[in-house]
């Protein structure tokens, strides 16, 4: 019997993490009626425009150029942490406000999980997302010398998943302190998305060695923590607001 090439395997890692974008869209449309406009529209349009339309160019404006010079790495892990947050989290708002301002609970976990999907079919053939960055030759060296590991590749399948959740979930929170008109979920959401992006952020400015299995291990279990803080809390605050608050 022939065994898979280590050129195929080598892909396998990207192929699966793909899939985790992938999979749940297919499930939402052909199981729970989502449509494919507001998962694949709405929902990566949202994300596109507040990662490429706000946070990045507020990043690169910002901290890159201006704060690097005059804050701690704690301090700029803070303020990218929130700058990334109030992005991503004030598109969904938008989106919210002006869009899609009644859901059914199926769609907001749709809506969610497009900008889960397009991060995780984007990831793999973005060579180094920190180019042009302080952080780009750090991040080219981990890049390097991960993609010999197998093991460090096969990790960006779970990070996929617990960063999926995580954009449900704090978006669903967004929609929920609209509809019920209690800031709590909202910051809440802020809150978690900001301690996920900014601990990453800090990680990278601190010279962590993620092609390190330990490492890398114990930064999943902080994400595994925040995407179930953020899960929990959605389904509480749904709870809360009961079925009036679903179109």
């Amino acid at each position: 019997m022939r065994t898979a090439s280590p050129f195929f395997l080598k892909y396998l890692p990207a192929a699966a993490s793909i899939a985790v974008g992938i999979i749940p869209i297919f499930i939402l449309e052909h199981w729970f009626g989502v449509s494919r406009k507001l998962i694949v529209g709405y929902g990566f349009l949202a994300y596109i425009i507040g990662v490429t339309g706000v946070k990045l160019p507020v990043y690169h404006i910002l901290v890159a150029r201006f704060l690097h010079k005059r804050l701690s790495n704690f301090w700029l892990s803070v303020c990218q942490g929130f700058i990334s947050a109030f992005s991503e989290l004030g598109a969904a708002f938008a989106f919210f406000m002006l869009i899609v301002p009644k859901l059914s609970l199926a769609q907001l976990v749709g809506f969610g999980a497009g900008a889960g999907a397009v991060e995780a079919i984007m990831l793999p053939f973005i060579k180094n997302p920190l180019r042009g960055t302080p952080l780009e030759e750090h991040a080219s060296e981990l890049i390097e010398k991960s993609e010999s590991k197998l093991s460090i590749q096969w990790m960006s399948v779970p990070e996929r998943v617990w960063a999926s959740i995580i954009h449900i979930a704090t978006r669903g929170l967004v929609y929920l302190a609209i509809i019920t008109a209690n800031f709590i979920p909202a910051l809440i959401a802020v809150c978690i998305f900001a301690a996920a992006d900014g601990r990453a952020y800090y990680a990278l400015l601190q010279g962590w060695r993620f092609d390190d299995l330990h490492v890398l291990g114990r930064f999943h279990a902080y994400l595994v923590a925040l995407a179930l803080l953020a899960a929990v809390s959605f389904i509480f605050f749904c709870f809360l607001a009961g079925e009036p608050a679903f179109a």
